[in-house]
């Protein structure tokens, strides 16, 4: 029994110290669930998203409205700046608008089937890959509103993404049929994981040379690709006690942080699957991300926002549950969004 007590004293010592909730700089109030949130390039100006279907754009020095753009009546999926003169929005309706900053007016709008789940701009700014929960996805002209390439398939899909080259886009399902299109020659491929379980998601290395997937019943494995094929051996993985929401890589590809509905985000080498950090929260966690040099990582989970360093967490309170957070530019602050109808930026 002494032994036991000593173990559990040991284990209480070892737990990283949560620090009381600290209370926001500034409280943005809309009215409606906030879907997502976004800092302009100069950290002056806050976008965000509702499920009202409006777009607003806040003033970081006093908080004042400084515009509001009607996107549709519809919820908001997806909102992006780009640059300072335009923002990308999308909807539940597949509705997608490209506004101007300034005054709010639509410059280029497209109507898809489905529901918006992956949205993504390429690094020029002048297409944006959309993929819809019915199968539909396109690439879709920022400069003239045209339609510049069609990827349609029969099946549910949960997620797309560019390659880092940009020549080629992806979509998966949570079947596990994963599929490819090379935007040069307009080769399609399709390729299955080689777990059976029901895929999360996936997410390739910069060189395409390996991929991370995860899946509901708890696994994130990384196997060897060539960009389009899984190959069929596992390098390495952990394994969360419940499903899997994401996993993503560090800048160098060492490391691997994952987040599941276990409560828990982990970090681990990519090459042992050895787990060098475990990040504890009391409801399951919602996303994560690391800081810039990746020194300190941001999560939300149930009605926090944690900010976890150096062995310390510090947590910040909203009345519902988190949606997002971000850090600023430079890292000094944290701007954070929920279904409470706010969005928040406090400072650690």
């Amino acid at each position: 029994m002494r032994r036991l007590f000593v173990v559990l004293a040991l284990a209480l010592l070892a737990m990283t110290t949560v620090a009381q909730d600290r209370q926001a700089d500034l409280l943005l109030l809309h009215d409606a669930g906030v879907v997502s949130a976004a800092w302009n390039k100069g950290d002056s100006q806050i976008l965000t998203a509702s499920e009202a279907g409006l777009l607003q754009i806040w003033s970081v020095e006093d908080g004042a409205l400084l515009r509001t753009i009607e996107h549709s009546d519809n919820p908001l999926t997806h909102a992006e700046w780009l640059g300072a003169d335009t923002i990308l929005s999308a909807d539940e309706s597949g509705l997608v608008r490209l506004h101007d900053a300034a005054t709010g007016a639509a410059l280029h709008s497209w109507q898809l089937v489905g529901k918006p789940v992956a949205l993504q701009v390429n690094r020029a700014r002048t297409q944006a890959l959309i993929f819809t929960d019915v199968g539909e996805g396109a690439l879709l002209s920022l400069a003239d509103g045209g339609i510049h390439a069609d990827f349609a398939v029969e099946a549910a899909i949960s997620g797309g993404s560019w390659n880092e080259n940009e020549d080629r886009v992806r979509a998966w399902s949570e079947t596990g049929d994963v599929y490819s299109w090379h935007l040069g020659t307009g080769e399609a491929s399709q390729a299955r994981p080689p777990h059976r379980g029901l895929l999360g998601g996936l997410a390739w290395n910069a060189d395409d040379s390996r991929v991370l997937a995860w899946f509901s019943d708890g696994l994130v494995n990384l196997y060897e690709s060539d960009g389009v094929s899984i190959g069929r051996g596992r390098v390495s993985g952990v394994r969360h006690s419940s499903f899997v929401q994401r996993a993503i890589w560090s800048r160098d590809e060492s490391r691997v942080m994952s987040w599941a509905g276990d409560d828990t985000v982990h970090i681990w080498a990519a090459e042992t699957g050895r787990t060098q950090q475990v990040m504890r929260h009391e409801d399951w966690v919602i996303g994560a991300r690391w800081n810039a040099d990746e020194s300190a990582v941001l999560s939300w989970s149930h009605i926090y926002v944690y900010l976890w360093q150096d062995e310390a967490a510090q947590r910040f309170r909203h009345d519902n549950l988190v949606r997002g957070a971000v850090w600023n530019s430079d890292g000094t602050r944290v701007l954070s969004w929920s279904w409470d109808k706010t969005t928040r930026v406090w400072t650690p």
